[in-house]
């Protein structure tokens, strides 16, 4: 019984498909849910920051009330710290929760080196007290920040190498934002205003 190669072939040539289709799917599905799971790791480690970033507003808006408390008008600052405490929500994407933590760090930032330019406030019993417990917080928000970078960077490694760019592509999935430690201040001007039409709600 002869062989028929005009049979044969097509059949080699479609196990042969099927098989290349199989293992590519396979390796699709594999690289996407890798993807799903740096997400999963890097919303779980913003998670544990959330709760610093909220002690940080807390923080933030007791700084801005003391600068109240002595009519001192850094129109900037406050409106930076108010754009911060209002901004912050759970109902965003983790890049906008990224951008809204760096507002906050720089807003903090600000705020410091007013006090810093004004000796009296410096001296108030509150800020002393809010300062003293400034380092724990610190500390772990250093921590917190350096756990979230190191799962974003190897999220971001994957997304821009070859064959998971496709798979990125496809599908959106994007580069994180890294969260920054902010270490300069934006030396912009300090209009005078009135504090009590700033701080409505």
């Amino acid at each position: 019984m002869e062989l028929d190669l005009g049979l044969i072939i097509p059949i080699i040539v479609g196990i042969i498909a099927l098989v290349i289709i199989y293992v590519l799917a396979k390796n699709w599905v594999k690289i996407y849910n890798k993807f799903q799971y740096w997400i999963n790791r890097a919303e779980r480690k913003f998670a544990d920051l959330d709760i610093l970033m909220q002690e940080r507003l807390d923080r933030l808006q007791a700084l801005a009330d003391i600068v109240k408390k002595y009519d001192i008008h850094e129109y900037k600052t406050l409106k930076d710290v108010i754009e911060a405490r209002t901004g912050w929500t759970k109902d965003t994407s983790l890049n906008e929760k990224v951008k809204q933590a760096n507002k906050i760090e720089n807003a903090f930032i600000k705020i410091q080196a007013v006090f810093e330019k004004y000796p009296n406030l410096k001296a108030d019993k509150l800020h002393k007290r809010l300062m003293k417990n400034d380092e724990r917080v610190e500390r772990r928000l250093r921590e917190a920040r350096l756990g979230y970078n190191r799962v974003a960077q190897q999220y971001n490694e994957r997304v821009v190498r070859f064959p998971r760019l496709i798979v990125a592509k496809f599908h959106g999935f994007k580069k994180m934002d890294y969260l920054k430690l902010s270490n300069s201040i934006n030396q912009e001007s300090h209009e005078q205003f009135d504090p009590k039409k700033l701080f409505e709600n």
